[in-house]
């Protein structure tokens, strides 16, 4: 079975997603970590949500401590130009990247899975059945609704993962694919990327059975894009502090403007 890595989670999100650099993700991690870490003990070791301004907050203090001045030139090989874009960056983090199997949890109607698969009753349900080992099919005609055929169905589920592209596009025609899995067919994938892609085709074709995966982060309810619409001033949050007073009342000639926004 694939192991799920940042690292390789992190290679599948730029397939989806190429603006911004790995070295950008790995950043907002470790600024994710700080912040928590800052905020748990300001909590007296109580955990909680980190808030979009708390972790701005947080990236400000890690940026200015890694790189000091040059945090606006590394923001912008990094392809981060404004604070939106570290809201890009935690969603692209919370919404795909996660783990690329599945577990009992993520099988929620095994009842109407299994129904579907006995009966072939579509293109892709066919595909799976035929996929699936004499011994495995059996076990699933015999076993009805147990735990047993849940675990059966979930290791064979994802032995098929694992194993070549699932994609057909006269099988999944009738499929809604989401716009994530649209951005990645006709990619070259391997490994667990290729696993990631065929547990969202599996994801499109049964919505009601299997639950869409987590991200690399966990998703809130209170997680929204709008928490960093209201950010920081680039200027003011990077360049300033280093300047001499006289010179803070203003940007210097040739400095950029502040982000519109933010």
């Amino acid at each position: 079975m694939h192991e799920a890595s940042f690292e390789d989670a992190i290679d599948f999100i730029r397939q989806k997603d190429a603006r911004y650099s790995r070295d950008a993700y790995f950043f907002v991690r470790e600024a994710l970590d700080h912040t928590q870490e800052t905020i748990t003990e300001a909590a007296r070791g109580r955990v909680r949500h980190v808030t979009g301004q708390e972790l701005l907050k947080g990236i400000r203090e890690l940026a200015l401590s890694k790189f000091g001045p040059m945090a606006l030139m590394v923001f912008e090989e990094w392809g981060i130009h404004a604070s939106e874009d570290f809201g890009e960056i935690v969603f692209n983090m919370v919404e795909c990247g996660g783990s690329p199997t599945l577990t009992a949890e993520d099988v929620r109607d095994t009842q109407g899975l299994v129904a579907n698969l006995k009966e072939q009753a579509d293109p892709v349900s066919e595909l799976l059945w035929k996929r699936l080992s004499a011994e495995t099919q059996q076990k699933i005609l015999n076993g009805s609704g147990s735990e047993a055929v849940e675990h059966t169905l979930v290791e064979a589920l994802n032995e098929i993962i694992e194993t070549g592209c699932l994609y057909d596009s006269q099988r999944f025609g009738g499929v809604v694919l989401s716009d994530l899995t649209k951005s990645l067919l006709g990619r070259e994938l391997e490994g667990p990327h290729l696993a990631r892609l065929n547990r969202l085709l599996l994801e499109d074709a049964y919505p009601q059975a299997i639950m869409k995966s987590h991200g690399v982060l966990a998703k809130t309810e209170r997680d929204s894009r709008a928490d960093f619409q209201e950010g920081y001033d680039f200027y003011e949050a990077f360049r300033k502090p280093f300047l001499p007073p006289s010179k803070q009342a203003k940007a210097p000639e040739g400095a950029p403007a502040p982000a519109s926004g933010v």
